[in-house]
């Protein structure tokens, strides 16, 4: 037998000396590495959501924004006026403030003679009880007033403070929150229960979370993967080595990913404890491998024996799971299209570190602490015995028929499922059910209107055209008709500002909005809105007056319904508007559609490309169709067990449970590869190829169930994490790696029993 060629095993001292000096500055820019918790990556999937942010930041000048909610009893009371009015007030002292919208603190348009003057919307002092009613009445009907600053029941009102202020980094945030929190508290009362949501607060919501579910769910994560690994070694030292060897790839691997340019977050964060699982995989074939090679030889060839019976399967093992990670990098949605290329990355450096300076390090360990190899057979030679994974392999030949058609039943059911997968990705359900920002945006769904706001644009073609009579009673018979439909909580347009202002000139008080009967008056209400800069109107036209906006607010309704309801609308917007004028949903019926689109396209459009390139890997590894197909269609069953149960339990298809496919695919195949591999070079040696495959199960069967309870054991993690996408994502791998391992040690063999 030769000794080992590779130099990290000839000259591991030297070798791992060099690793050491550019392990330093890995370990700095580790160190460098924060988690990126802005929640504008939570919309990036859910573009009703995003959609929605970015109307409204549209004309708030980006500035920062925090919405309070007041829900009392008594919000139309003199008590709750004063209130409310406090609140403002204390918000008017915070530093960066820019303006506060409140009952209190905000103004509405009124006749005085033959004028329209700015008058606050609930007048400072006393109020007689005629005047409360009367503003309750106003607030609770009025179309621009009722889901905008109250609720309409009366019993919650939104005050909306906007700021100029530094948010870049997490303690200015954390600061920011809880000034404003300290600030609120002395108003929070069984009789005025106060609410806040706002983007910075998101962001340090998620990430406390999120760093106190790890505190907990890493260590116990990290017993339970220690005994697993423990009785599959039993070892103490190789335990140790191994340990230590996984310590140092995990200490480096945030450090590439950021030298790669690559953030972490919630929604990537767990492809570390993933890629260390994986490579606790590689770990665990190698001293499985080494602990079975002949106790008599030198060390160099024990480490040669070995690199014969791993390297090679784990260089196509990592090809394969490289590939399926590579499937999620055609993602339209970054998180994943970051996670997937993110994931090749560290693939590349696992294969790297466990063939380089790991192997060094393996070699320097195994000369200080030779007990930790002391087991001594040749995993090469003909088994002997009947072991139970021998006998797992002979029951699998004598019932290959049930596993081949539990397979091939798989199929159209999986095909049907497919079609059926739940793709209403709501960007709300990423956080927790108790979480504050959830309640809240949960509350101002159910209670204030609904949290979708899309729009219909009208284009007339010219400068100042959405200024003409016909058009904007056009343009308000499509409202009418979206109102009609039900299907829409309220409707803004910029037909409805221009009829609320003529009623008010004409005092009319009957609610009923009728545009104003010529040009002239018209043209002196866009001249009053425009000296005023009244937000409304930025809201409901472009600067130009060419583009007017319909904007329509429904509640989280599934995506299906709301799609078909912006289609009617659209339809009948055509019907009414002259050809001259273009009606364009774009900006919410398209990016809807996308959305969804862009998520199932791009996962389903690249599975075959995925499993061409698969086949084709293990094509060249073992230079056999039959090999290459009947490992990957034993890939398949999991895969197609996976898309029946998310279709049974109709399990949000969003941008984290997306990434279960292609892991299962890519690890799945891991274990097939190295299991045939061994066959294949037992039966090189003449052993009869039955024979041969008890004894690859044999060799193989012990580290593939390690490194599955393994993976098995992180995903179940997750199960106690406060991200529902998590908690799906960990169940649903979990039932992937457990069919997996079923496939590999029962499925594969029946089928390999049938190669002659």
């Amino acid at each position: 037998m030769n000794a080992s060629r590779n130099p990290f095993v000839l000259f591991p001292g030297w070798l791992f000396a060099v690793f050491l000096l550019g392990f330093i500055p890995i370990i700095w820019q580790t160190t460098q590495v924060s988690i990126d918790t802005d929640p504008l990556t939570l919309l990036e999937s859910d573009k009703r959501h995003l959609e929605t942010y970015d109307r409204i930041q549209s004309f708030l000048s980006n500035d920062t924004v925090v919405v309070i909610s007041v829900e009392s009893d008594q919000i139309f009371s003199q008590a709750g006026f004063d209130q409310i009015r406090a609140i403002s007030n204390a918000l008017g002292q915070q530093p960066g403030l820019v303006d506060v919208k409140s009952l209190t603190h905000s103004v509405k348009p009124v006749r005085r003679g033959f004028a329209l003057v700015w008058e606050p919307f609930v007048p400072a002092g006393y109020l007689s009880e005629d005047q409360i009613i009367a503003i309750r009445q106003f607030s609770v009907t009025h179309p621009l007033v009722r889901n905008i600053m109250v609720s309409p029941d009366g019993r919650i009102t939104l005050i909306t403070a906007t700021y100029k202020r530094d948010l870049s980094t997490p303690a200015l945030r954390q600061a920011f929150r809880d000034e404003t929190s300290q600030l609120l508290a002395p108003f929070d009362s069984p009789d005025y229960r106060i609410r806040t949501i706002s983007l910075p607060f998101i962001a340090e919501e998620i990430s406390e979370s999120f760093l106190r579910d790890l505190k907990l769910v890493l260590p116990v994560t990290a017993l339970v993967i220690l005994l697993v690994i423990g009785l599959t070694l039993r070892s103490f030292p190789c335990l140790v080595l191994l340990l230590l060897s996984e310590v140092t790839l995990v200490a480096m691997l945030p450090g590439v990913l950021g030298l790669a340019g690559f953030s972490l977050s919630p929604y990537n964060l767990l492809l570390l404890p993933l890629l260390g699982a994986i490579n606790l995989t590689v770990l665990t074939h190698q001293l499985t491998a080494l602990r079975k090679t002949d106790a008599g030889l030198p060390m160099d060839e024990r480490f040669a024996a070995m690199l014969r019976v791993v390297f090679r399967p784990s260089l196509f093992a990592a090809i394969t799971t490289a590939i399926g990670l590579g499937s999620l990098a055609v993602s339209g949605v970054s998180q994943v299209r970051d996670f997937g290329i993110s994931g090749i990355i560290g693939i590349t450096v696992i294969f790297a570190w466990n063939f380089g300076p790991g192997l060094s390090f393996l070699r320097l360990g195994c000369r200080s602490w030779p007990s930790a190899v002391r087991l001594g057979t040749n995993g090469l030679r003909q088994p002997e015995g009947n072991s139970i994974f021998r006998r797992l392999g002979q029951a699998a030949m004598a019932k290959r028929w049930p596993a081949v058609v539990a397979i091939t039943t798989l199929l159209l059911p999986a095909l049907y499922a497919a079609g059926q997968l739940n793709l209403d990705i709501r960007a709300i359900r990423f956080l927790a059910p108790d979480s504050p920002t959830r309640q809240m945006a949960e509350m101002m769904d159910a209670r204030m209107g609904g949290i979708n706001i899309v729009q219909l644009d009208f284009d007339t073609g010219k400068p100042n055209g959405i200024n003409r009579l016909e058009f904007l009673r056009r343009m308000q018979a499509v409202q009418a008709f979206a109102e009609d439909t039900g299907g829409f909580s309220s409707t803004y347009s910029y037909a409805s500002l221009m009829a609320m202002m003529n009623s008010i000139a004409e005092g009319d008080d009957s609610g009923t909005l009728k545009l104003p009967s010529n040009s002239l008056k018209l043209n002196l209400f866009v001249v009053l809105l425009k000296t005023t800069n009244y937000p409304f109107l930025q809201a409901l036209s472009d600067d130009t007056q060419q583009t007017a906006h319909l904007v329509l607010r429904t509640t989280d309704v599934p995506s299906g319904e709301f799609v078909q309801l912006l289609e009617s609308v659209e339809q009948r917007a055509r019907e009414i508007m002259p050809e001259e004028v273009g009606v364009s949903a774009q900006a919410g019926l398209h990016t809807v559609l996308k959305a969804d689109e862009e998520i199932v396209d791009a996962q389903l459009g690249s599975l075959i490309v995925t499993l061409i390139a698969m086949f084709t890997t293990m094509l060249l590894l073992w230079r056999s169709w039959f090999l290459a197909a009947i490992a990957l269609g034993i890939s398949l069953g999991p895969l197609g067990l996976l898309a029946i149960v998310a279709a049974w339990f109709q399990v949000p298809l969003n941008s984290v449970t997306v990434m279960v496919g292609a892991l299962a695919l890519g690890i799945g195949i891991d274990d097939a590869v190295h299991l045939i591999t061994h066959w294949l070079q037992l039966k090189r040696r003449g052993i009869e190829p039955r024979i041969a495959l008890g004894g690859a199960l044999e060799a193989k069967g012990p580290p593939i169930i390690c490194t599955s309870l393994i993976l098995i054991s992180f995903s179940l993690s997750l199960l106690w994490m406060s991200f529902p996408p998590l908690n799906d994502f960990g169940w649903l791998s979990a039932i992937a790696y457990t069919a997996s391992l079923g496939a590999v040690l029962w499925a594969l063999p029946s089928l390999l029993g049938l190669k002659k």
